[in-house]
């Protein structure tokens, strides 16, 4: 199956780095959604998310993606967004920081949410072959 989220469209996915926000309860700003240690050479090509269950309040839920501690997007209305009273996929663009090597580490946390964030969030971020 395809990847259907913003994509570089660069090489092949080699890997996936999955997260989800939970069952039940709403997302919580600063929470870690997923973490794991790269393997291989390859770049981040692009991110997907979903939310099942709408947030309330105004404003939106933003999602990041560290590299080594530091956000992958250097302006911040490229991250993952979604209006806080909408359901579906996140807004992204295609990250400014790409390349990842055997040892760096990959967390997604929810940067941001309105007065109650979004609940079962899930998602991906693909690892293309460099």
């Amino acid at each position: 199956m395809p990847f259907t989220g913003t994509r570089s469209g660069g090489g092949s996915i080699i890997d996936t780095v999955q997260f989800f926000s939970g069952a039940a309860g709403a997302m919580t700003a600063a929470q870690v959604l997923a973490e794991t240690t790269v393997a291989h050479y390859g770049r981040i090509g692009g991110i997907i998310a979903n939310a099942v269950t709408a947030g309330t309040g105004g404003g939106n839920t933003v999602l990041d993606v560290l590299l080594n501690g530091t956000s992958i997007f250097t302006v911040t209305a490229s991250r993952p967004t979604l209006l806080a009273t909408s359901t579906g996929n996140f807004t992204s663009k295609v990250p400014n920081t790409r390349g990842v090597k055997p040892g760096d580490r990959i967390t997604v946390i929810c940067l941001s949410v309105s007065t109650t964030g979004h609940a079962r969030v899930s998602g991906e971020v693909c690892l293309e072959d460099a």
